[in-house]
């Protein structure tokens, strides 16, 4: 017997949970299902709400074999489904929260329906296949693998991606070259209905209180029905006052989309946490028949507000609710498998990235469980949020009509949001410069563009990075100097972009975490003693990209998101936190450079050139002082000045030039507090040898293990990554010239033009 968890939600309407294990069995990959011929034995026992990896591997989640070979599979679920005794329906339907990747459903023998795509929630009407009692429910589900490339380099094209799923096979640090995840991974409901239901909601605000709802209802009682439809918008998290209305409505048989508005008097804007209260309100709507009876209810949590993104070529300004706004994020995906994420741990994550003094995750290449959202429309933490498209992509028409689908589900299920204050289609596909077919052929500009028109509430990016010149439909930027770009993370200082949504270092995960996990600590043990050394690393160069992008606020650039949060992975990645989200350095130095108010250095690495103070809050401090303590290599006091001046609201300001009276070389510490009027404290800076950095660390970016999929520094038997997979003719070129001459390529700004007219060439010889 199948368990239920039920909720009785409207007289007429009656979701239950399918809960309890479900049955699974491997299947050849390229066969069809025979329903007469499945095997009695051979299934297998898995939970649900599952990835099959750390289903059936709990203790080998991340490389080897193993994982690689459960992709080359297609995998049968059979579970019973009981229908309950003594519930009156006209419709049934089976609704699906999350299946990776693709699914086929048959329901007592008869096929249901098919499915593409991790996130999207899909529903299936069963009614002619649903018998009383007991029925058997089977579903096919896949995430093959991409095919090789031959003519790619590893790890960015050897494969040309073929999933619209930014979760799987990223390399690079992030996502093990083993790992696809599949799997039935959300719960699963059968609906028993009346026939009528609200379907979806899409809301609209304006900042006068003025409420747009877009209604999709369905009837599927065969006759038009007459009703009314109530909208209910009421204060969930403060007392403010809400607005209530009642519509008459026919609907026909099918389909239909309605329109209504709501007026709420008073409204209390929803704000992100550093700049007010992130007030929210909740829509009831409700499908009433002639005699008051509630035939179904859908809800929607909001919150009234409007983003924007001033754009022109020699700035970024980012607007919520007509006041500029300074971003301060990082980009984040919850772990390699978003089943084994609920609540619990996902606010945890959001409380890490709100006591980083963040305002602002970037979900990266992937959109994350529904959880994630309502906890940062909660927490007044701004989203910047990816499609699941990443590097070199299918350019077939057929894969384009995919992905326009998926990105709509997205935004169908993310667009009531405020949180949400951005969409980006596709992340760096120019990330091979001879490769440019995805972002001027397929099917980047048809992503865009029906972004823009599915969505004309939020700001859109037909790419994330590499397009910094295309500043109308992109004009973000990617900087890795002092990482893959260059030797020095001073180099920065040369860039002025209009906003950076990625840069970072990778630096090991803690002792404690690799020794647990033996694959990773027999390929990077030999980092044991200097793991604090390349911590610090990542700290300078995250606190020094920090501040410069703060100070460019006074002139071009909207903001920062770092690259990233934490680790997926116990290796060798660019999180502040490691995957059991261990601290490394990072964090600390991310956490400081991104207060609110902040009293800054600028330096070139060489001398001082000026002292700064960063505020991004509303509050003016007339009269602040600014103190600044200089110490020598033995700690003894060998400067110390201060100025009094009036703090600016959220701007960046240039408090004075430095002029000081001793030897650079001789500050081996540097400290900064700013002060209220009154003597308060307002903020702390601190900076170790800011004139003697750290060099880039041996053997990086280059060195590279391709079984983790991740960087190990100067480790004697690990290949150059600018040794895989390459033309035998280059390779008579030394290896080292080859590292320089990738790096000077990947930190060029050449001319679109010129970048269009080499893929072409390429193409053509390619073939």
């Amino acid at each position: 017997m199948n368990e239920y968890t039920a909720t009785l939600r409207t007289p007429l309407s009656h979701p239950y949970r399918l809960s309890g294990d479900w049955q699974i069995l491997p299947v050849p990959l390229d066969s069809t299902v025979q329903l007469s011929s499945l095997p009695a034995g051979g299934w297998l026992t898995v939970p649900e709400c599952a990835h099959l990896q750390p289903a059936l591997y709990p203790d080998r989640p991340y490389w080897g074999p193993h994982l690689r070979a459960i992709n080359e599979q297609a995998w049968l679920y059979r579970r019973t489904l009981t229908v309950p005794e003594g519930v009156p329906y006209h419709r049934a339907r089976l609704r699906f929260d999350g299946v990776d990747y693709f699914a086929g459903v048959w329901l007592n023998g008869q096929p249901i329906g098919q499915h593409e795509g991790h996130f999207a929630p899909f529903v299936f009407e069963i009614t002619d296949a649903l018998r009383p009692g007991e029925n058997e429910l089977l579903v096919r589900v896949t995430s093959p693998w991409d095919a090789p490339n031959p003519n790619g380099s590893y790890p960015i094209d050897h494969v040309l991606r073929g999933l619209v799923k930014g979760l799987y096979e990223h390399a690079e640090g992030v996502i093990p070259p083993d790992v696809n995840p599949l799997g039935i991974w959300r719960p699963v409901w059968l609906l028993l209905d009346a026939g009528l239901s609200i379907d979806r909601v899409r809301l609209q605000t304006a900042l006068d209180g003025t409420v747009t709802a877009r209604l999709t209802a369905s009837n599927a009682t065969g006759a038009a029905w007459r009703g009314t439809i109530e909208l209910d918008a009421a204060a969930d998290n403060h007392n403010g006052a809400g607005a209530q209305a009642v519509f008459p409505v026919e609907l026909p048989p099918g389909t239909s989309t309605l329109e209504y508005r709501l007026s709420v008097p008073e409204p209390r804007l929803w704000w992100p946490w550093d700049h007010g209260a992130a007030n929210l309100y909740r829509l009831t709507a409700s499908l009433r028949d002639e005699s008051s009876a509630v035939f179904d209810q859908h809800e929607e949590t909001f919150g009234i507000r409007t983003v924007r993104l001033e754009r022109s070529p020699e700035r970024f300004t980012y607007y919520l609710n007509d006041r500029p706004v300074a971003v301060r994020g990082s980009s984040y995906m919850p772990g390699l498998y978003l089943s084994q994420f609920d609540g619990a741990a996902l606010a945890r994550d959001v409380a890490l990235a709100r006591d980083a003094n963040l305002n602002l995750i970037r979900v990266h290449v992937h959109v994350s469980p529904p959880e994630l959202y309502e906890l940062c429309d909660r927490a007044g933490m701004l989203v910047f949020q990816d499609f699941e498209l990443n590097w070199v992509q299918d350019t077939s028409a057929a894969f384009e009509a995919r992905a326009l689908r998926l990105q709509r589900d997205m935004i169908d299920l993310l667009g009531n949001r405020p949180s949400v204050i951005s969409w980006a289609c596709h992340n760096e596909p120019t990330m091979v410069y001879a490769r440019r077919d995805n972002l001027e052929r397929r099917p980047d500009p048809a992503l865009y563009a029906d972004a823009l028109q599915y969505d004309p509430t939020r700001p859109v990016f037909i790419c994330s990075g590499q397009m910094a010149s295309d500043w109308q439909r992109s004009g973000d930027d990617h900087s890795y100097y002092g990482a893959i770009w260059s030797k020095r993370y001073t180099d920065v200082r040369w860039r002025k972009p209009r906003l950076n949504t990625e840069f970072g270092f990778e630096a090991p995960a803690a002792l404690e975490t690799l020794r647990q996990h033996a694959d990773a600590w027999e390929r990077l043990k030999h980092l044991e003693d200097v793991i604090d050394d390349l911590w610090q690393y990542q700290a300078e160069l995250t606190q020094y990209h920090i501040e410069h992008f703060r100070r460019l606020r006074a002139e071009t650039c909207a903001g920062y998101v770092h690259f990233w949060l934490n680790d997926l992975a116990p290796q060798v990645g660019c999180g502040v936190l490691d995957v059991d989200r261990r601290p490394k350095g990072g964090y600390a130095a991310l956490q400081r450079a991104s207060q609110p108010i902040l009293p800054s250095l600028e330096h070139d690495g060489k001398q001082p050139i000026a002292l700064w103070v960063l505020n991004d809050t509303l509050q003016v401090y007339p009269g602040a002082r600014l103190v600044w303590r200089v110490y020598g290599a033995d700690g003894q006091l060998i400067l110390d000045e201060q100025t009094q001046f009036d703090v600016t609201a959220n701007a960046a300001q240039q408090v004075l030039a430095c002029r000081w009276p001793v030897s650079p070389a001789a500050c081996a510490r540097v400290e900064l507090a700013l002060y209220t009027a009154d003597g308060s404290l307002l903020a702390e800076n601190m900076y170790q040898h800011p004139f003697q950095p750290s060099p880039r660390p041996k053997g990086y970016p280059w060195k590279f293990d391709t079984y983790l999929g991740c960087k190990t520094f100067d480790r004697p038997d690990a290949p150059s990554m600018a040794d895989h997979n390459i033309n035998g003719l280059i390779r008579l070129v030394p290896v080292a010239a080859r590292e320089n001459l990738a790096e000077w390529g990947l930190r060029q700004h050449m001319p679109t033009w010129f970048l269009s007219a080499v893929a072409r060439v390429a193409a053509w010889v390619m073939g």
